[in-house]
């Protein structure tokens, strides 16, 4: 028995669709060809049900598209990027295409590698959530330096580069007036070392979500986590001895699940009790019976795709500002 290749004719006739519409969604095809959103549906169904299998170097011969999608991420990221992750290759899916990942950690040898084996196989279109390395800022800006389809996750240290931006400014701003209604007065915050771009704008947010309702930040109720040990369970065991035993914050935001944990694991073995609340909406903080904010995946991920689908966006940043949850 023979496995006969399935044809893309055969995938047009399946889904009642010209031939020019099916190498249009399945090949890139020609940009004259538009193809609405149900017939690109029935196309991609076709093709599954078929399971036809494109000719990826036919395709970018004849001027199509690889249909797949480069993404960057940091080797040591946390649940967050994990999770975006996750939401990128649904809808990317979702439109036809597949994505190929390339983790790396503050090693732009291997990124610059990735990124050129990348697009000799035929990627052409980048999203990255691994730029963020204070001390690679000249040699990230070089590699991806006069890049036309590569979008990033924040704002990259490259001038005049798409991406798109998250704030928590608004979820911060209700939280606290929350908490202060609920009768919380000490309200603090944990947080990550400031090297990161992403732990001190939300250093700046929560400050300015307490100016916000009115108060004044007490800077003795943020703690700052050291660049290294990375154990979160380190971290927030100096968090207890340096910030919480001392200055007795009665409601703490702790953006990660794993050192919202560790930290109410030490709060249990000290015999002490404070109201966490997370950022991160892992469901480990679901599980521990804390809240956290929705950072709106999905979105986050549907605006990256759009940059890149759609240079003519480009011009705007798009921000995704997380939901305060009560």
């Amino acid at each position: 028995m023979t496995d006969r290749k399935v044809t893309l004719s055969e995938v047009a006739k399946r889904a009642g669709v010209s031939l020019g519409a099916a190498s249009k969604v399945l090949n890139g095809g020609t940009s004259k060809i538009g193809v609405g959103a149900e017939a690109r549906k029935r196309i991609l169904d076709a093709a599954r049900e078929l399971n036809y299998q494109p000719n990826m170097a036919a395709s970018i011969l004849a001027g199509g598209s690889s249909k797949m999608i480069g993404v960057f991420v940091d080797s040591f990221a946390h649940y967050r990027t994990m999770r975006l992750l996750q939401e990128i290759e649904r809808l990317a899916s979702e439109q036809g295409y597949r994505i190929i990942t390339s983790f790396t950690h503050d090693n732009i040898a291997n990124m610059r590698e990735d990124y050129q084996a990348l697009q000799r196989y035929g990627v052409n279109s980048f999203i990255c959530c691994a730029h963020d390395y204070p001390n690679l800022k000249n040699e990230v800006a070089e590699l991806f330096k006069g890049a036309k389809n590569v979008v990033f996750m924040e704002k990259p240290c490259i001038p005049g580069m798409p991406y798109a931006r998250t704030s928590r400014l608004k979820a911060l701003t209700a939280m606290i007036g929350d908490a202060y209604k609920q009768g919380y007065r000490r309200i603090g915050l944990l947080h990550g070392h400031h090297t990161d771009l992403t732990e001190r704008t939300l250093h700046e947010m929560f400050l300015e979500a307490m100016t916000a309702n009115g108060f004044e930040a007490d800077e003795k109720l943020i703690f700052e986590s050291p660049k290294s040990p990375a154990d979160p369970q380190l971290r927030v065991h100096a968090a207890l001895e340096k910030m919480i035993r001392p200055y007795r914050p009665d409601f703490l935001f702790v953006d990660d699940a794993a050192s919202a944990v560790s930290l109410r694991n030490e709060l249990f073995n000290a015999g002490l009790n404070l109201t966490i609340y997370g950022g991160n909406n892992d469901p480990l903080f679901r599980y521990m019976e804390m809240k956290s904010f929705d950072p709106c995946y999905e979105q986050i991920a549907a605006k990256l795709l759009n940059l890149l689908f759609h240079p003519e966006t480009r011009s705007e940043i798009p921000v995704i500002e997380a939901l305060y949850k009560k």
